[in-house]
């Protein structure tokens, strides 16, 4: 009966350690620019009325206040960065949206699966949302270091099945100013004046471990 019990003791701090091992850490958000709309990070951009978008588009597992955060941080610093004093969000709006990853097969290059005999450069087109890693044998057309598809586009079934992760982002819309003078055009109904100096320090704390 001990024995019993030991074997399953020990089947049991085995199965622990097992998933100890294979448990994947905790994500953590990496606050940045976004190379475009459709990739993670910050975005910035002229609205109307003197005004401008602030977009932050999350990675996959960060939460609705992460994401509202960052564009609060964004907006923040780019408001210290226009040499202004405060800002005030005149419009907020926090929805998922599709994130193109940098190895998405739907828009990688040529260089990985261009055409036969194609030789892989290692870097996409300017400004494509994509980079393609490794080295195609040139001598080889059509086998796996030319990608693996046989040259040109991945089969239809691979595409069709490839779906992109959806992902939190926060839209702003803010105002810039400084001194007492802040006058808000089109709006009925005074926003909330955010300090940007005050606001990127105490979000900056929140983000050191």
């Amino acid at each position: 009966m001990k024995r019993i019990i030991g074997i399953a003791t020990c089947a049991v701090m085995l199965s622990a350690l097992a998933i100890t091992a294979t448990a994947k850490p905790p994500v953590v958000p990496v606050y940045e620019a976004a190379a475009d709309i459709n990739n993670a990070g910050w975005l910035t951009a002229p609205a109307e009325d003197g005004r401008y978008y602030v977009v932050y588009t999350g990675t996959k597992g960060m939460t609705r206040e992460q994401v509202a955060q960052f564009a609060l941080l964004r907006a923040a610093e780019f408001t210290a960065e226009s040499g202004l004093e405060w800002f005030a969000v005149t419009q907020t709006k926090t929805q998922k949206v599709a994130l193109v990853l940098k190895d998405d097969l739907k828009s990688r290059s040529g260089s990985i699966i261009g055409g036969p005999g194609g030789a892989s450069t290692g870097s996409g087109s300017a400004g494509a949302s994509t980079s393609p890693r490794g080295a195609a044998d040139a001598s080889t057309a059509g086998g796996a270091s030319t990608g693996g598809f046989g040259g040109g586009a991945p089969p239809t079934q691979v595409t069709e099945r490839w779906v992109p992760p959806m992902v939190l982002q926060t839209v702003l819309v803010i105002q810039m100013g400084k001194g007492d003078d802040a006058k808000f055009p089109g709006l009925k109904k005074a926003p909330e004046i955010f300090s940007a100096k005050t606001t990127a320090e105490e979000i900056r704390a929140k983000m050191t471990p």
